[in-house]
């Protein structure tokens, strides 16, 4: 019985050490702050910025018409490429604030077993273990926060691609185009596999909120 005594102890110390971890992460907002992102600052600067790039192009170039829709394709990638460092900004400014995430994992101390069922929990497809909940939510905050700015960046990964994609096939290399514009196809799906994670760490959050309060006795 002592070998397994020892087991439940070292079980109980790792968990006691990610319980400390968790103490004082939460949501603030991530949410929120990803879809201002989404819903106002990207879409009209990516649209300013790649009007400007191209009406810029073809100014300087106003007797070549020809060479109006490579400057239109540059315009765009140029547009990606601030966008790329306004998502980094925005990410600095407003969505690292939006919660608090502490110094480390707090699945650090957990063994690879038991971080995988915690995150099996919180995609719900594992029952929620009520005497963990704080590590559990915790853990899907610093999830969340990760995701977040994934989808600051990584979207702008199909732009990128489209823009290439574009100017290969006005420049006629059509197999070219071809494999960029299936970058791009899996790219995007790549993507809503970020977005559906985000919304599931959301979603999970949100339905344990009144478990996780103050005072609660299944805590």
């Amino acid at each position: 019985m002592s070998g397994i005594d020892d087991l439940m102890a070292e079980s109980n110390e790792r968990w006691a050490n990610a319980r400390r971890r968790s103490q004082g992460i939460e949501d603030n907002g991530l949410g929120k702050a990803v879809k201002t992102y989404y819903t106002r600052y990207f879409p009209a600067g990516l649209f300013a910025l790649v009007a400007v790039g191209a009406v810029t192009g073809i100014l300087a170039f106003p007797r070549t018409p020809e060479v109006w829709p490579t400057l239109l394709s540059f315009g765009f990638l140029l547009g990606v490429v601030v966008a790329f460092v306004g998502g980094l900004i925005y990410n600095a400014k407003k969505v690292a604030p939006a919660a608090n995430l502490g110094k480390i994992d707090v699945l650090f101390s957990l063994e690879s077993e038991e971080q995988k069922q915690v995150r099996r929990q919180i995609a719900g497809k594992a029952h929620l273990d009520p005497e963990h909940l704080a590590v559990t939510r915790a853990a899907a905050v610093q999830l969340r926060k990760g995701l977040a700015t994934q989808l600051l960046l990584q979207p702008l990964m199909p732009c990128v691609f489209a823009a290439q994609a574009m100017n290969f096939a006005l420049g006629g290399d059509n197999l070219v185009a071809v494999l960029m514009a299936t970058a791009v196809v899996g790219i995007v799906i790549a993507d809503g596999f970020l977005i559906r994670d985000f919304r599931r760490t959301g979603r999970f959050l949100t339905r344990t909120a009144e478990q996780a309060a103050p005072g609660n006795a299944s805590l």
